[in-house]
């Protein structure tokens, strides 16, 4: 019941662009949101962390290639996402290359 609560406040926030400015944040990154821990008192969320994957490129014509999982912490009921940290996944898997986009040919 908490969990389908959160997924329904974290609806909420990316259908609210107001909330996401000040962001990196887009209403088009929800779908790629996981929930990974709900605060809650009295059987109501009041604030919640989730992760999203990115895969950032440091310039448009860049080759390099990065996976990158954000974790975000949002206060409800109308808090403003704050980023919580980041780990990049692909300089985790082999810290020599910037890796190399998927279907990418030399």
């Amino acid at each position: 019941m908490l969990r389908r609560r959160a997924r329904k406040e974290l609806g909420d926030l990316f259908g609210s662009p107001r909330r996401l400015e000040g962001t990196s944040l887009q209403p088009t990154h929800r779908g790629r949101c996981d929930i990974i821990d709900i605060e809650s008192s009295d059987g109501q969320v009041e604030a919640i962390t989730f992760q999203i994957l990115r895969h950032p490129r440091p310039h448009p014509f860049s080759r390099q290639y990065h996976l990158v999982a954000e974790r975000w912490r949002v206060e409800l009921p109308e808090g403003t996402p704050q980023r919580a940290g980041s780990v990049n996944l692909s300089r985790l898997r082999d810290s020599r290359s910037d890796g190399e986009a998927p279907g990418s040919f030399p």
